[in-house]
């Protein structure tokens, strides 16, 4: 492992991917720390010490922006709005045949749509800018409170100018760097606040707070959840495809077995983040209308919360621990999470992945599955595979991801150390991880030097 890194060092052209990408990522991270104009650190600070605890839409942004929003720096949004406008046009594609016809147009039609994904994500970071902006000015957030218009224009330019640059560095990172640049940004953004949760954590096990058997637990967890990931992520159904012979000019190209692979999280990290992002609004929008109150909004409010306190170990009045504790978890924000998770899994797979568009193509070919003939049967055959595989697919991401809510709600472990273990977080970042190791291995191995998986000739001897 040390000699494919070191490797890395004697390809100028590699080297250069690799120290632009560095550079590119200590220029976001320095700019996690310039402040929005006129925000009141002081008063900020202590509005997330009384009411971020817990996961909140606000905290799902943060972790997004590389704690950049808690300190309300002009990277605040990060790359959320990127993110969204990409879906948004990502699901436009699909039910208008204009992108659609666009998309299909090669290289050029994909630069129109990377454009109106630009043009998009600058609408939405404005419209989200401004609504940030009141939000602070409603809670006392700023130190101009008397010239609304112009904190609320100042903020809009800042944050918006803020993630546009980002979107272009990731871009640069793309383009000239390794790795790709957005998945790059938000996984160094989510890793930064590790050794801060770790220094938290400490703390707490040195003052009592936490019992330091919870800390091995989370350590084992994390290194098992790692390795799920992976083989989540790297899991696929191959279907075997069969090639018919046929003619290529005076040539006559025999057939040959290849196969289709159908991976088993097709979906990616898409469901838990727009499931995240949906269950955060309604707690939100309600907890504004019942701040400082005990009304209707604020017990409608708690129903959406993560950590409600209307769940089945309190309907039930129970008093017992252990295995009684997980009954805690069972309330109406984690069987909705749940449930709406697996609706995204097959609903993004769906928009994502065609089995009649596949089945043409194989019978345009000359190709076909064994014992499947071509068209209809061919495109409900994939179809009844896929099916099965998302829905496995789909158990395992919802396990990864209730697993840290599940400890922190039930057993009271802080956020600080769950963050570690699951989620959104530890999921971007394996991926983020296993792909760059890829781009840098097809270097190394292009260049004839040994990459980072150990190969073994037919006698055993490395090659």
């Amino acid at each position: 492992m040390l000699k494919s890194l070191g490797n890395i060092f004697r390809i100028p052209d590699l080297t250069k991917k690799v120290l632009f990408t560095l550079f590119i990522v200590f220029v976001h991270r320095f700019g996690c720390h310039v402040p929005v104009p006129f925000v009141d650190a002081e008063a900020l600070t202590t509005f997330w010490a009384r009411s971020m605890g817990g996961q909140s839409m606000f905290n799902f942004i943060d972790m997004f922006s590389g704690r950049a929003f808690r300190q309300m720096t002009v990277f605040a949004l990060g790359v959320m709005p990127y993110i969204t406008a990409s879906i948004i046009i990502q699901l436009l594609m699909v039910v208008w045949p204009y992108l659609e016809k666009i998309a299909k147009e090669g290289e050029i039609g994909q630069k129109k749509i990377n454009q109106y994904t630009r043009y998009a994500t600058v609408a939405i970071t404005a419209f989200q800018s401004m609504g940030i902006s009141l939000f602070m000015l409603r809670m006392n957030l700023t130190t101009i409170a008397e010239h609304k218009f112009l904190f609320i224009f100042t903020t809009m330019i800042s944050m918006t100018t803020g993630t546009t640059l980002i979107m272009w560095l990731g871009e640069k990172i793309s383009e000239k760097g390794i790795g790709n640049g957005i998945s790059i940004i938000i996984a160094v953004g989510i890793m930064a606040s590790y050794p801060m949760d770790l220094g938290i954590t400490y703390s707490m096990v040195k003052q009592g707070n936490l019992s330091k058997i919870w800390v091995l637990v989370v350590l084992a967890l994390f290194v098992i959840l790692s390795v799920v990931i992976i083989m989540l992520n790297q899991g696929a159904r191959k279907i075997p495809i069969q090639h018919a012979k046929r003619v290529v000019g005076r040539r006559v190209v025999s057939g040959s077995t290849t196969y289709l692979p159908l991976k088993v999280n097709q979906a990616g990290v898409i469901p838990v983040i727009f499931s995240s992002a949906i269950l955060s609004f309604p707690g939100l929008i309600l907890s504004l209308f019942g701040v400082g109150g005990t009304g209707v909004f604020t017990t409608l409010s708690n129903l959406f919360q993560i950590n409600s306190d209307h769940s089945l170990y309190s309907l039930l009045g129970l008093e017992s621990g252990g295995m009684f504790y997980l009954l805690r978890s069972v309330n109406i924000y984690i069987v909705l999470y749940t449930v709406l998770t697996i609706f995204f899994c097959y609903f993004y797979t769906a928009i994502t992945f065609n089995p009649v568009d596949t089945a043409e193509n194989l019978k345009k070919y000359g190709a076909f599955i064994p014992g499947r003939r071509p068209g209809k049967p061919t495109s409900d055959y994939i179809d009844f595979v896929l099916t099965r595989i998302t829905l496995v697919g789909a158990a395992f991401l919802v396990a990864i991801a209730v697993l840290p809510m599940i400890l922190n709600i039930s057993y009271r472990v802080p956020w600080t150390l769950t963050d570690l273990i699951g989620g959104v977080g530890l999921i971007i970042v394996v991926d983020v991880f296993l792909d760059t190791i890829k781009q840098v291995e097809s270097h190394l191995l292009m260049r004839h030097y040994e990459g980072f998986t150990i190969r073994t000739g037919a006698r055993g001897r490395r090659w």
